[in-house]
């Protein structure tokens, strides 16, 4: 699980330089059923609220320029202060390069994204004011990237 663990030691201090972080990785282990089942069973094991079927379900293989894209998402969730999305926060090419690094960790063949926002709205986890969550995760491996104002 070196990858994950190389992602946060990297990113940690980029991401708080904006927002609060929870990242939190495992195996996926026995976590089955839908893609809101498994994103529901890794945040109740992290003491967070489940939001059911109001997992959004991004595609993660899309191009950025398609609709409901994970990596699109990704960067805007990156790039746009938490709080006032009028605000920027990371560059373009920071964020970028964190969205490819976070969706690298995943392998292609039986990955799954999800956000607890999309299109302005969220279903918080955490109980913050203003929060991004996603949720990916393959065959082997689950993890949760919660930015938080």
């Amino acid at each position: 699980m070196e990858g994950p663990q190389a992602f946060i030691e990297r990113w940690r201090p980029v991401l708080e330089s904006g927002a609060l972080v929870k990242f939190a990785y495992g195996p996926r282990g026995s976590q089955g059923g839908n893609h809101c089942e498994v994103a529901d069973q890794l945040v109740a094991t992290l003491g967070l609220k489940q939001i059911g079927f109001n997992w959004e379900l991004l595609d993660a293989s899309a191009p950025e320029d398609a609709p409901r894209s994970g990596k699109s998402e990704l960067v805007k969730a990156l790039t746009q202060n938490l709080a006032n999305p009028s605000q920027p926060w990371l560059s373009e090419v920071n964020a970028r390069e964190c969205a490819d690094e976070f969706l690298s960790l995943f392998d292609p063949a039986s990955f799954t994204l999800v956000s607890n926002r999309y299109d302005g709205l969220w279903n918080p986890i955490a109980g913050g004011s203003t929060e991004w969550g996603f949720v990916g995760f393959d065959n082997s491996l689950s993890v949760l990237l919660l930015l938080a104002e």
